[in-house]
């Protein structure tokens, strides 16, 4: 991850959700993130029904814009359209016009923390059939994936073994190991590596990690001040687990 490296999860669009709230968040996230090497980012506001509905083509544009912004600041750093939808009984009818990650396939999800494991396979069987790969955001910081493993037994088999093909046989009713031999990948967060959400979220990440699960990394940044705070600390550990 030392050079070319991308973020494929950021609120980076200025007042589209939770994230930046104006151009000049944008700006200055923007800035720290290429100070940290990154080259590429994925834009990726919520979409949730009821509270975040923008369309694809106004995130495209609003991307469009803010590419140009950045461009007329000298800020090196190549943007991308996505999307991050909300796994919930509104989210099918989102698949008639779907964003997925800039060039890929991938579709972008994050599961409601009341979900329950029958709906959350089938939007992402959804997903599946409609020819596009759901790529599980934070599954380190998901209530569902952690409550479904039996009180944790699957974590702790990862953390005592070194191969995941071992934890797969002897960890067959984990959900989580249910979506991912479906084909389900998974996008872990820098913040999750420094600890900003706690150290359980922590923990679960590093087994992750270790394991060789994480299929990219994203910031999942908000705002310039969560973002400064962990973002030096999360790549340098992102980083240990990637190879060159």
């Amino acid at each position: 991850m030392r050079h070319h490296v991308i973020d494929y999860h950021c609120h980076l669009l200025p007042g589209f959700d939770d994230g930046a709230a104006d151009l000049d968040e944008s700006l200055a996230m923007a800035r720290l993130l290429v100070a940290a090497g990154m080259v590429e980012v994925h834009c990726t506001p919520h979409c949730i029904h009821g509270v975040y509905q923008h369309s694809p083509a106004q995130v495209l544009a609003a991307v469009t814009s803010l590419q140009t912004e950045l461009e007329g600041q000298g800020i090196p750093l190549r943007l991308r359209p996505g999307m991050e939808y909300y796994l919930d009984e509104f989210f099918p009818r989102q698949l008639d016009d779907p964003l997925p990650l800039g060039e890929t396939r991938m579709l972008l999800v994050e599961a409601p923390s009341q979900s329950d494991p029958q709906r959350l396979r089938a939007n992402l069987l959804l997903i599946s059939r409609k020819g596009l790969i759901p790529l599980f955001a934070h599954p380190e910081r998901c209530r569902l994936l952690d409550e479904e493993d039996a009180g944790g037994e699957l974590w702790g088999r990862l953390r005592q073994i070194s191969g995941w093909h071992r934890a797969k046989s002897r960890g067959e009713g984990s959900l989580l190991t249910r979506i991912m031999n479906e084909g389900v990948l998974l996008q872990g967060n820098l913040g999750s590596f420094a600890g900003h959400y706690g150290a359980g979220v922590r923990q679960r990440a590093l087994v992750l990690a270790r394991a060789g699960r994480y299929h990219c990394f994203g910031s999942d940044a908000h705002n310039p001040v969560a973002l400064q705070g962990f973002l030096a600390a999360g790549m340098q550990v992102a980083q240990s687990f990637t190879r060159q």
